[in-house]
């Protein structure tokens, strides 16, 4: 038999058996045809026998190595790799990854985008959370644009792979397969129409966008002491654009630079992203994804821009409190 393989029940009994018949240890041996140590192990304690776990292997990472692994691991994007190197560590990216999997402090996450600050962006961004720190976000609207493809957003395009099958492939179209630029809005009392601009969009353009849209919702009444939120892009801080929200009256809030992360309209793209790519659909025309999209924009839940608007208060503190750097929403 294997060497290492415990005793089965009937050599046990056999052993037994011959001992009381005074038998040697390795005349025992040879009549059940396994090495006398094993009779002499059970027959030393016979009640303990197999309930000892056998150890592992020897830990190639010590515990000294394993802390300073960790250190250097942490909120770092080094490969296995190069953590094995700089430990000084002759083991293979497996034993590095296994170690690590190990400790409750170390996860393996997506890095998440963020815009890149500098002090003055966060300063600004200090003095925005300070000034609104009372505002009522009930009388705002929130607004963006966003490209949407034909072949589903980049970075969707994950799976779980079965190695007992062929591998699937995401197929992208040569040429990008065409999509659409969409402008939304929201508010707490619900959505605005959407807006398919080109993908050039020029300050007439959006200016555009805004006369047949926006206009109409801030005409109505008791809409006086309502605010506009837009971010700094070109066409929307222009000369063109600038005038128009005089023209009419529409009062902008002033927002930060650099600040996508605390305007709301960002979550709900994300959101009408895993409605419209669900298991990484595509579309084969324009037609079709504009129509995903306007009925996934027009279902939206009120209590979803409900819970939406009413983070802003949380985006506000946490702004404060990070001093104006990157909030985690």
């Amino acid at each position: 038999m294997p060497r290492g393989t415990y005793l089965t029940e009937l050599e046990k009994g056999k052993i037994l058996a011959f001992s009381e018949e005074q038998l040697g240890l390795r005349e025992i041996a040879r009549r059940i045809g396994r090495s006398h140590k094993v009779v002499y192990n059970f027959l030393r304690n016979p009640h303990e026998y197999g309930t000892h776990k056998k150890g592992g292997p020897k830990k190639k990472i010590s515990p000294r190595s394993e802390r300073r692994l960790i250190n250097l691991a942490s909120n770092s994007s080094k490969s296995c790799r190069v953590l094995a190197q700089e430990c000084n560590l002759d083991v293979s990216r497996w034993t590095i990854r296994r170690a690590l999997q190990k400790s409750p402090h170390i996860k393996r996450r997506k890095m998440k985008i963020a815009p890149h600050l500098t002090e003055q962006h966060k300063a600004r961004r200090l003095e925005f959370a300070r000034e609104n720190m009372n505002r009522n976000w009930l009388q705002v609207v929130f607004s963006d644009e966003k490209k949407f493809n034909l072949d589903g957003p980049d970075g969707f395009n994950s799976y779980w792979r079965d190695l007992r099958r062929e591998p699937r492939y995401f197929s992208k179209r040569t040429f990008g397969g065409g999509g659409l630029m969409v402008w939304g809005a929201f508010s707490i009392e619900g959505v605005l129409p959407l807006g398919f601009p080109s993908f050039r969009m020029n300050s007439a353009e959006y200016v555009g966008v805004l006369e047949n849209i926006l206009l109409a919702f801030f005409q109505e009444p008791n809409r006086n002491n309502w605010l506009f939120q837009q971010d700094n892009a070109r066409i929307h801080v222009s000369r063109e654009t600038r005038a128009w929200f005089q023209r009419n009256n529409i009062e902008l809030l002033q927002w930060p630079a650099c600040s996508p992360d605390i305007n709301p309209m960002e979550n709900f793209w994300g959101y009408l992203v895993r409605k419209i790519y669900p298991n990484n659909k595509q579309y084969d025309t324009v037609r079709e994804l504009r129509e995903a999209i306007v009925h996934t924009w027009n279902a939206i839940e009120p209590a979803m821009i409900a819970n939406l608007i009413n983070s802003m208060d949380s985006r506000i503190f946490e702004l404060i409190r990070k001093n104006g750097d990157v909030t985690h929403y």
